[in-house]
């Protein structure tokens, strides 16, 4: 993947790119960095298979499939085949809250600077930002609002709950 934001505890580094790859197909042999989608990833768990510890969700995926398997997995990207597509922040927001998932979540696909802020109080901690664009300038959309007053998962006490009287 190309153009690579990620945030690990409060740190920011940006890759031009690194070693994983999105599979649009499940495959009979699996390599290292290999991101099976959900249904194959989950068809090879069902027969027995060994599967990736990768996983992509595409956008009509139910993430509540994976309850059971999460623990399976390590890295988990989200894809957002529009940026006007709401469903990947609540895909992230499912896998943090109910899942309780507590490995890598990329966000990838049409993710714009405007959206990392949110995306990152939905629970993402990487970013493939979209080809083309500059991923130092994306950077600057990580930070968003100084102050957000409902609770996320980045921040889960809202701002009354954090002010101090």
């Amino acid at each position: 993947m190309k153009n690579i934001i990620r945030i690990q505890s409060n740190d920011m580094t940006i890759n031009k790119s690194d070693d994983w790859v999105i599979l649009e197909e499940g495959c009979d042999s699996l390599k290292p960095h290999q991101i099976l989608p959900m249904k194959a990833w989950l068809a090879r768990v069902e027969r027995g298979d060994n599967a990736s510890s990768a996983v992509w969700i595409d956008v009509d995926d139910d993430p509540m499939e994976l309850k059971g398997e999460i623990d399976k997995l390590s890295f988990i990207c989200v894809f957002f085949a529009d940026f006007k597509d709401g469903r990947g922040y609540s895909t992230a927001y499912l896998l943090r809250k109910r899942l309780n998932y507590q490995g890598d979540l990329r966000a990838f696909g049409d993710v714009l600077r405007d959206q990392l802020s949110l995306m990152r109080q939905c629970g993402f901690d990487s970013f493939a930002i979209k080809e083309g664009k500059d991923p130092h300038d994306a950077a600057k959309g990580v930070k968003g609002l100084s102050v957000t007053y409902s609770g996320s998962v980045s921040q889960p006490n809202p701002l009354y709950k954090r002010v101090r009287r």
